[in-house]
């Protein structure tokens, strides 16, 4: 080669590398799960390529995706793959291209062909494919975008503040993002529009170097989504100006678990103050009387096992007819703070109970940072939760089963009850004997007659594909189960099944609804819609066989559980609303009679936490917590979906409404 080449060739690479220089860029991501560090985000970017790496664990739990991305001069996806694993360890191949006119994608949950120009968000994605959205609706005008499949998307800039970046000053911007949910997505970038924070509950996602950041930037948006709220709150509430009459209406008599016809009940204030047959009501002449002909009050419903997020799910728990709920793990301050917004009618959102969760350090400790590993660490923990007000504290999976009985001599003293996972390396009957008051979920019943190399192992995922492999085998009629059970009820130990997870996670079948929601997937939003759609645990026929008759021994083993004297709650930990009706409907599908179901959702829920003497029943001088349904729900659990008015604290509240304020459509205008 000669000098004059050799200069050629170094003019060319000199010119490559300052492309590269300006072309090319990456940035580099820390996930946090409660402010712990629990995965990693990188995003490599170069002219209109992009390419992204994303993983975190949460409890043996998490994806492990990595996506490749071109973008057009509208900042929107033409094309886009997505590889790896999701949240439940399933394989993930999303392929979408936009040539010409024409968009094709293939997911995991449905697959199409559009002629309509829209912005394709992946089901499995990372934060940056959120922030790939944002700044293609920047770019668009008014803000706002078609998605594909389905829906629109619009974007709000709320405000600018200064923060350090590795030292280096720079401007975060928050956006807030209308379309993707039932209420705004809020998201946080730099002055270059790249992504800076997205926090999603309890996992963050946040630029390395700005760690000291994200508690400042995540307080700004937790207060610009409560303003949001609060704005439109009003609308949905009334408080009447005198008495409120039920008149002529059926009255589930939960202590009696019996129907009373003809009744009417009348409110006032905050307090119920006459049950009477309808011929004998004395009601005011400034009273507002709603007719009940044909309906069906009951007792306001109690979700036994939510988280509750974010105001929002308020909506969807009061549209149900759920008036108070049970959260069984989160951040102190902001349940709190929560509670006090519902309670005080600033917000529409249910009675909250709460229950302090624990657990065990190590990879797979509970998405709650609250640790001990010794026994002066959970006495101190438990002294925190009963100064706080708190009844009973939520031990996890991960906890050093030696420190169980230190945590039940702790709440003992407190006068707290003790419930939770069976942390791994025990069964259930020895959590039980240990002094649990309550266990969580289903599976830990049926994880009992497993192996202790199954046990062993719980704190991971191995608690959910256990029972896919293997609760098939158990017999809900053998001597073994039948003694675990007599065992339960002379401990009055209470089970919370949660039986709607395992519907999903045995019966889910490719490209289809998520069982739990199939009956109103098309209610919801488009963008939850695609969410509720799930392939479950089977990745052939085979399985898919075995986990419907492993389903089938669940059902059998709650049959079992209620027919033997155990005390139920009904509870979700999932979406609220919609998955409690299935929860109740999954236990008329096991064979508890609807009256017995009412009673677990209403007087037996408010007397195991502890509040029957104001709430559970209906009666006079108990709080005015009220559900009237188009229906005979003792009859027809299904029929509990037709809530047509929800009274919780004397206010009433229109599920129409409900759920308008959140985008679910109502029955009769679904587009067939």
């Amino acid at each position: 080669m000669t000098n004059k080449m050799r200069r050629r060739a170094l003019a060319k690479l000199v010119a490559f590398m300052a492309l590269i220089s300006v072309d090319a860029s990456a940035a580099d991501y820390v996930v946090l799960t409660s402010g712990e560090p629990s995965g990693t985000m990188v995003v490599s970017a170069r002219a209109t390529d992009r390419s992204v790496t994303y993983q975190f664990n949460d409890r043996g739990r998490g994806p492990n995706l990595r996506s490749s991305i071109k973008i057009n001069a509208a900042g929107q996806p033409i094309k886009v793959n997505v590889e790896g694993v999701n949240y439940y360890k399933m394989p993930v191949d999303e392929q979408f291209q936009q040539v010409g006119a024409t968009a094709t994608w293939r997911a995991a949950n449905d697959a199409g062909v559009s002629a309509k120009p829209a912005f394709y968000l992946p089901d499995d994605r990372s934060p940056e494919h959120l922030a790939i959205l944002v700044r293609a609706l920047l770019k668009a005008p008014g803000g706002e975008l078609a998605l594909l499949p389905a829906g629109h998307a619009r974007v709000t800039h709320l405000v600018d503040r200064a923060v350090s970046v590795a030292g280096r000053p720079v401007r975060a911007s928050l956006f807030l993002v209308d379309g993707l949910g039932y209420g705004p997505l809020p998201v946080w970038l730099d002055a270059q529009r790249e992504l800076l924070l997205h926090n999603d509950n309890w996992f963050t996602t946040v630029r390395r170097g700005a760690e000291g950041e994200v508690e400042a930037l995540v307080e700004q948006q937790r207060d610009a989504l409560i303003a949001r709220e609060a704005a439109g709150a009003a609308q949905l509430m009334r408080r009447p100006a005198g008495p409120v009459a039920i008149a002529n209406v059926m009255l589930y008599d939960a202590p009696t678990k019996t129907v009373r016809r003809n009744m009417t009940v009348v409110v006032n204030g905050n307090r119920i103050t006459a049950v009477t047959p309808a011929g004998e009501a004395a009601i005011a002449p400034n009273a507002t009387i709603i007719d009940g002909r044909g309906k069906t009050l009951l007792p306001g419903l109690w979700d036994m096992h939510v988280h509750l997020n974010d105001d929002a799910q308020g909506k969807l728990h009061l549209a149900a007819g759920v008036t108070s709920v049970r959260d069984l793990a989160n951040d102190a301050d902001q349940l709190a703070a929560r509670r006090k917004r519902y309670d005080a009618m600033s917000l529409a959102g249910p009675r909250i109970v709460a229950a302090g969760f624990i657990d065990g350090p190590g990879p797979l400790s509970g998405p709650i940072k609250v640790l001990a590993a010794t026994a002066e660490e959970m006495q101190a923990v438990i002294s925190r939760y009963a100064a706080r007000g708190y009844t009973g504290i939520k031990l996890y999976s991960s906890l050093d089963p030696n420190l169980v009985p230190v945590a039940v001599a702790a709440a003992r003293r407190s006068g707290m009850r003790v419930s939770g996972h069976v942390p791994a390396g025990m069964t259930m009957r020895q959590a039980v004997e240990a002094g649990f008051d309550e266990v969580h979920h289903l599976n830990f019943v049926a994880l009992n007659f497993m192996g202790p190399e199954i046990n062993a192992r719980t704190n991971g995922i191995t608690r959910i594909t256990a029972i896919a492999e293997h609760a098939w085998k158990i017999d809900p009629a053998s001597a073994p189960v039948a003694a675990f059970i007599t065992l339960l009820k002379a401990k009055g130990t209470v089970v919370d099944p949660t039986m709607s997870l395992y519907e999903n996670h045995l019966l889910g079948q490719p490209r289809r609804p998520a069982p739990t929601l199939a009956s109103v997937v098309d209610r919801l939003p488009p963008t939850v819609q695609r969410s509720a759609f799930g392939a479950g645990l089977a990745i052939n026929d085979t399985e898919a066989a075995r986990n419907v008759r492993s389903f089938a021994s669940m059902l059998a083993l709650l049959k079992a559980l209620h027919d033997g004297g155990v005390t139920l709650v009904a509870g979700t930990d999932a979406m609220p609303g919609f998955t409690f009706h299935r929860e109740l409907e999954l236990y008329e599908m096991a064979g508890i009679p609807p009256a017995d179901i009412l009673y677990i959702a209403t007087l037996g829920a408010a007397r195991v936490a502890g509040l029957d003497a104001t709430l559970g029943s209906i009666e006079p001088e108990k709080l005015a917590d009220l559900v009237l349904v188009d229906g005979a729900p003792h009859e027809r659990i299904a029929d509990i979906r037709k809530t047509v008015l929800v009274v919780k604290d004397g206010m009433l509240f229109d599920p129409a409404a409900l759920h308008a304020a959140i985008g679910v459509l109502p029955e009769k205008e679904i587009a067939r």
